[in-house]
């Protein structure tokens, strides 16, 4: 006895259910199809395909093993068995394939059901089914059989496909640019002295060439593989010539006043070092230092034959206040290009060289600036970087007085609450000034932007004079416009001449 065999037509984009038909023995049931009796078959008949192929592929995936056969496409219908199938249930692959091998499209049909001595018939279309080409990978082969090799690879960054095999580039464009701004140095090299010379050096490290640091890995900026730095020399001073400035990126030289000692019963005169002149005696060899700073440069009102009397001195000081009667506690070491940048021991007057004092309010800087704060701030110098601080005292509303009252802080510069003539400030052009305990009032000052502080108890804030300090970015821990910021930067204080 045979059973009709059943027909299923398959399209891609329709899910059915596959019939099957069983024949009991070996069995002719009239259309020449036999099967024997210990096993069953599937018979693919092609009805349509696309114009490339050439050969019809069949694949039935059991659960023991893969039965596969394939024939030329010469004339449709096509049919195909695969037979000597184990009674289980199946999913048929079926493809067609072109010239070069590669497969152009692509069915798959679960849940064909095998039973012995059966054969269940599946009709397939393949003329609307999209060409689906298998990816291309890197193993030297031509996989989607467009004519190139290891072409168009999604892979992941700092890895390529070389010689049909992956491997790590030295560089990745993917990686972008890799910046090593970080390592960047400035340093002045030399005797900042009237009688030495000094260079100012900036080393720059540039980009990172080599942007691979493996297999996907790019590069850390500031790390390893960054290129050597590239030294250029910002300035060069000479002697009777002072550097102020060279830290910044800004360095400025200008000729020292004339009667500055630059030797031993030498002199600077006209930009030159010469001997003093028969019968003139000798100078002081303890002569205050012209640039008016401990550290031998000066920040605000940088020419120094323009300004002798006054000097705008950066750096940080750990001993609070300003308006009191602060004298050096850590001989004069600190300054932005001294030996104690950090400012630790320091007090304010620690600023200024010997000599030179803490200006004493309004009427001093108006009498010693020419009467003006303008030339506090050089020329180029960010927004918000430069605050020099003086004794000056008020009793509230950041009102300048003569009081002996401490608060608020007062200055030139371009950081801080702008003043306005309503103050009685007179020259002074800035303050710090907070309205809660603990505080400068002032952000981009204070850390984590600036170095200032105004620690204190519950009345700090009516006395920021007393305990105002400039130890707030220990180690350049602060960051303000992308730029780290350390105790020594935003400014220090105004040194006047004795």
């Amino acid at each position: 006895m045979c059973f009709a065999l059943a027909r299923v037509m398959v399209r891609p984009s329709v899910q059915v259910l596959l019939a099957m038909s069983l024949t009991l023995g070996a069995c002719d049931c009239g259309q020449g199809r036999v099967v024997r009796a210990n096993g069953g078959g599937v018979r693919v008949t092609l009805v349509g395909v696309e114009a490339e192929a050439v050969t019809l592929k069949v694949e039935l995936a059991g659960p023991v093993a893969t039965s596969e056969k394939s024939a030329v496409i010469a004339t449709l219908p096509l049919a195909v068995l695969v037979d000597a199938l184990m009674p289980a249930t199946y999913v048929a692959k079926v493809s067609s394939v072109d010239t070069n091998g590669a497969t152009l499209q692509t069915v798959s049909i679960p849940n064909v059901m095998v039973s012995t001595g059966g054969i269940t018939e599946l009709t397939v279309d393949l003329s609307r089914t999209p060409a689906v080409r298998p990816a291309e990978e890197c193993d030297g082969v031509d996989n989607d059989g467009d004519g190139e090799i290891d072409e168009a690879l999604d892979l992941a960054v700092c890895v390529t496909c070389r010689d049909g095999g992956l491997i790590v580039p030295v560089d990745d464009a993917r990686c972008g640019p890799i910046g090593c701004e970080g390592l960047d140095t400035i340093e002045v090299r030399g005797d900042l002295g009237p009688a030495g010379e000094a260079t100012c050096v900036a080393t720059r490290h540039g980009n990172v060439v080599n942007r691979c640091a493996g297999p996907m890995a790019c590069a850390a900026p500031n790390g390893p593989l960054c290129p050597m730095g590239a030294e250029s020399v910002l300035a060069r001073k000479g002697v009777c010539e002072a550097m102020m400035n060279c830290l910044a990126g800004r360095p400025v030289i200008d000729r020292v006043a004339n009667g500055t000692p630059c030797g031993s019963n030498r002199v600077c005169t006209d930009g030159q070092c010469v001997v003093v002149d028969a019968g003139v005696p000798p100078f002081d060899a303890g002569a205050p230092d012209p640039s008016g700073c401990s550290d031998g440069t000066r920040e605000g009102f940088v020419s120094i034959a323009t300004f002798a009397e006054i000097a705008g001195c950066s750096g940080g000081w750990a001993t609070p206040g300003i308006t009191l009667a602060t004298v050096p506690t850590c001989a004069r070491r600190s300054g932005n290009t001294g030996m104690n940048r950090e400012g630790n021991g320091c007090s304010a007057a620690d600023l200024c060289a010997p000599g030179w004092h803490l200006c004493r309010g309004k009427d001093e800087v108006a009498a010693k600036a020419n009467g003006s704060c303008t030339d506090a701030v050089p020329a180029g110098a960010a927004n918000n970087s430069l605050f020099f601080a003086v004794v000056q005292n008020s009793t509230n509303n950041t009102t300048c007085d003569t009081s002996t009252n401490h608060n608020d802080v007062f200055g030139c510069g371009n950081l801080g609450m702008q003043l306005s003539g309503a103050k009685n400030c007179g020259v002074l052009t800035r303050a710090l000034a907070s309205t809660q305990q603990g505080t400068c009032g002032f952000n981009e000052a204070e850390p984590n932007l600036g170095p200032w502080q105004c620690l204190g108890n519950m009345m700090s804030h009516l006395a920021e004079g007393t305990v105002v300090t400039k130890v707030g970015c220990p180690n350049n821990s602060c960051m303000y416009d992308g730029r780290a910021v350390g105790n020594a930067d935003k400014g220090g204080v105004l040194c006047c001449r004795d």
